[in-house]
């Protein structure tokens, strides 16, 4: 239940009339439990990807804040604050700072981003602390990527003015503001102008000029799935920080690699090419030398032991399963980076194949499990397959 009188008019959204506010006293309007309304704040609610503030109100944290018709609610545990008492307030500065100028990077690269490919989408953002990210849909290689940041790097050494603005909405529509009209209501849009560079709606907060970034580097490219893909970037001393790091994990490469540095690539093309070529090779081996095992016998079954290198756990399921059903018995072993089994037991051969995991494979730290007739599993050190063959060999006799 409320405590105290409800008034109507709107909470005054100071970060809007300056961003770097940080500190300010307020009045409390309405308190409804653990949440208080003020009647006015500079804790930014979140919106559009970028973070919400964090912070202190008369010294106890205020660990959320979100918007009710309008009004502007701070979640603040264990308060007992009073209605119309005024209350010392204060924002993270360092994390609003943080994301203040991730934001406005993330504006500056999506539109040096579209500029190169106009057909490039924008689906969603997320500027926090801890992760700056932008996904996109559309064509997009690190061909584009590169260009962009350079661009973009560019325009921040510029130290380009970043201004708000309140344009009707002919107007941006007209002057080629990037926007989604279609979901913004009312006749004014709030629009966020960096320099010449970009022009874009938004109602988030932003810092003065560009050359407060200090730097971008877009880290990662992932799929987002389909034909989207998420850019993961970072700003400021942390970008030069992995610019560095990058910049010797290349040089240290390319000196193992036995190439000059603008080679890397071509030259990691090739040995990928060589690797893959090896392995189709392989496998081709590896299949055939499944197919031609030749069995022994134990107490009148034929037994199928081997270990082939490189080979798909599907294709030993699959011998498997044929060995199984022409009476026999198949011990199958892969070897990659560890080992995979699949053991199977024709029902006629009376052999329970869950117990050789428990004697065989669980005492060298491997697991697998399935049924009687049919098992499958793996180990993590592929230099015991040999004597966990012979156990299991053993273990039959």
């Amino acid at each position: 239940m409320s405590l105290g009188t409800i008034t109507h008019a709107m909470t005054i959204r100071l970060y809007q009339r300056d961003p770097y506010l940080f500190e300010f006293e307020s009045k409390v309007e309405e308190r409804d439990g653990d949440w208080i309304r003020l009647d006015g704040t500079a804790f930014y609610p979140g919106g559009g990807g970028q973070a919400k503030d964090k912070g202190r109100i008369h010294g106890l944290d205020v660990s959320d804040v979100e918007e009710r018709d309008g009004h502007l609610w701070h979640l603040v545990p264990g308060n007992q604050f009073i209605v119309g008492g005024m209350l010392w307030c204060s924002v993270d500065w360092e994390k609003r700072y943080d994301v203040m100028k991730g934001h406005t990077a993330e504006h500056m690269l999506f539109g040096a981003l579209q500029r190169i490919e106009p057909q490039l989408l924008l689906d969603k953002i997320d500027i926090a602390p801890e992760l700056k990210r932008l996904t996109v849909t559309g064509p997009l290689t690190w061909d584009i990527v590169e260009e962009a940041e350079r661009n973009v790097n560019k325009a921040i050494c510029e130290n380009l003015e970043v201004q708000r603005l309140e344009m009707d909405r002919e107007e941006a529509e007209e002057s080629g503001v990037r926007a989604k009209l279609e979901r913004i209501h009312g006749d004014t849009v709030d629009v966020v102008e960096i320099g010449d560079f970009d022009s874009a709606a938004c109602a988030g907060i932003h810092v003065m000029e560009t050359g407060e970034i200090g730097a971008l580097l877009v880290e990662r490219m992932t799929s987002a799935g389909g034909a989207s893909y998420n850019l993961d970037f970072v700003i400021g001393d942390v970008a030069v920080s992995k610019s560095l790091e990058l910049s010797h994990i290349t040089l240290r490469t390319a000196d193992m690699l036995g190439c000059a540095v603008e080679n890397i690539l071509r030259t990691a093309s090739n040995i990928k090419k060589d690797v893959e070529d090896r392995s189709r090779a392989l496998s081709r081996l590896s299949k055939h030398v499944l197919r031609n095992v030749e069995p022994v016998e134990l107490n009148g079954v034929k037994v199928h032991a081997a270990i082939v290198p490189g080979i798909a756990r599907k294709e030993l399921i699959e011998r498997a399963e044929d060995i199984r059903n022409e009476g026999g018995i198949a011990i199958l072993i892969s070897i990659t980076d560890q080992a995979d089994f699949v053991i199977s037991a024709a029902e006629s051969t009376g052999v329970d194949c869950r117990g050789i995991i428990e004697s065989c494979i669980k005492p060298i730290g491997g697991s697998g499990g399935g049924r009687k007739e049919f098992v499958q599993g793996g180990f993590p050190n592929p230099s015991k397959a040999e004597s966990a063959l012979a156990e299991i060999l053993d273990f039959l006799q």
